[in-house]
């Protein structure tokens, strides 16, 4: 209402909207841009959207002119920056640097050495492209694999970059970490995509109706992505011994994935006031490692209350903010807001 009211609409011309977490008239926009606009309307910042396509934002506040793609690629971080955090070689290698750690792998350009590889790979090891966003052609692998599964996450990951990368399963839970200006302003557990049997419906149904819930949609225009049931959900469902037909017993929980990215069907759960200010320091270092002023940490972790142990498995070059905005469980992190007013700190006064 604050918001429609900064563009006078009257009261009796509101139609009431259909959920609490998009901006009416903005739907076909991505979630994130959507909170930015109406973040922006809020500080009385002028907007105009560029490309709905490629989700581009002009805002204007006097004379003071800023330009958002996606959500939060601004002029405060370089392309430079962000082409390194896209190659997940390179990220590892400056992070090393940095001593932070990082799980151990080696990267292939051919699908053949990559299967050579299969009788050196240790127990539990994580398949993925080299470059890829939103956990797409991601493999885990907790247990020794076969052969067969192996070269099927090999060929998955190769359908989605020319380069992969074979590392060290890294044991713990994963967490994001929303950086921005040396500062962790958000941190989310995410677990991955999956149901809980009630010993009637299949798995197919229960992702149906898991996927009914208005929180749940695509392209990143809702707090949490649908599940889709493809090569990867069935690899993992396989590793379990069922399949999308398979009936589970009441309360039985069935993993689709074993990557938690909300981008792929994962849920949500804020712990920031949880977290050990330990993890936030290391998700800094991260970010001043790699000279960004935003981005999105993954890290895996052993016991996020005490300095336990951790690897930090990928910085994102474009973090989602919507989920912070709308975590499944837990408090919301306005991260648009305290985007908008660090691009336009006299919007404060």
């Amino acid at each position: 209402m604050a918001v429609l009211s900064r563009l006078d609409v009257q009261s009796d011309a509101i139609v009431a909207p259909s959920n609490d977490f998009q901006l009416p008239g903005y739907e076909t926009l991505e979630l994130s841009t959507q909170n930015m606009i109406a973040d922006a309307i809020k500080y009385g910042i002028n907007y105009q959207v560029l490309d709905e396509n490629e989700q581009i934002i002009k805002l204007t506040y006097g004379t003071h002119v800023e330009y958002i793609k996606e959500g939060n690629i601004t002029r405060l971080d370089s392309a430079l920056s962000h082409a390194l955090m896209e190659n997940k070689i390179v990220t590892k290698e400056i992070l090393r640097s940095a001593d932070i750690k990082v799980p151990f792998g080696y990267e292939f350009y051919r699908i053949e050495d990559a299967i050579a590889y299969f009788d050196q790979l240790p127990s539990a090891f994580v398949v993925k492209p080299k470059s890829t966003n939103y956990g797409i052609g991601i493999t885990i692998f907790k247990q020794t694999a076969t052969q067969a599964d192996y070269e099927q996450a090999v060929h998955i990951a190769f359908e989605n970059d020319d380069a992969i990368i074979v590392e060290t399963y890294a044991h713990g839970t994963e967490y994001r970490f929303y950086v921005q200006d040396n500062a962790v302003l958000a941190v989310l557990e995410r677990f991955p995509a999956n149901v809980i049997g009630d010993g009637i419906h299949n798995i197919a149904q229960l992702v149906e109706t898991k996927n009914s819930d208005i929180r749940r949609g695509e392209h990143h225009r809702t707090p949490l992505e649908k599940i889709i049931i493809g090569e990867v959900e069935r690899l993992t469902l396989s590793l379990q011994g069922v399949d999308e037909l398979s009936i589970p017993k009441q309360g039985q929980r069935i993993l689709l994935r074993e990557n938690s990215n909300i981008s792929t069907g994962g849920d949500s759960i804020d712990r920031t006031d949880q977290v050990s200010s330990h993890f936030k320091d290391i998700a800094v270092r991260v970010a001043k490692a790699l000279d960004v002023t935003i981005t999105g940490v993954d890290i895996i972790i052993e016991d996020f209350t005490t300095e336990s142990d951790y690897f930090v498995i990928e910085a994102n070059q474009n973090p989602m903010m919507q989920m912070h905005l709308f975590p499944a469980v837990g408090q919301s992190r306005r991260v648009t807001e305290s985007l908008i007013t660090l691009l336009f700190p006299e919007s404060l006064a």
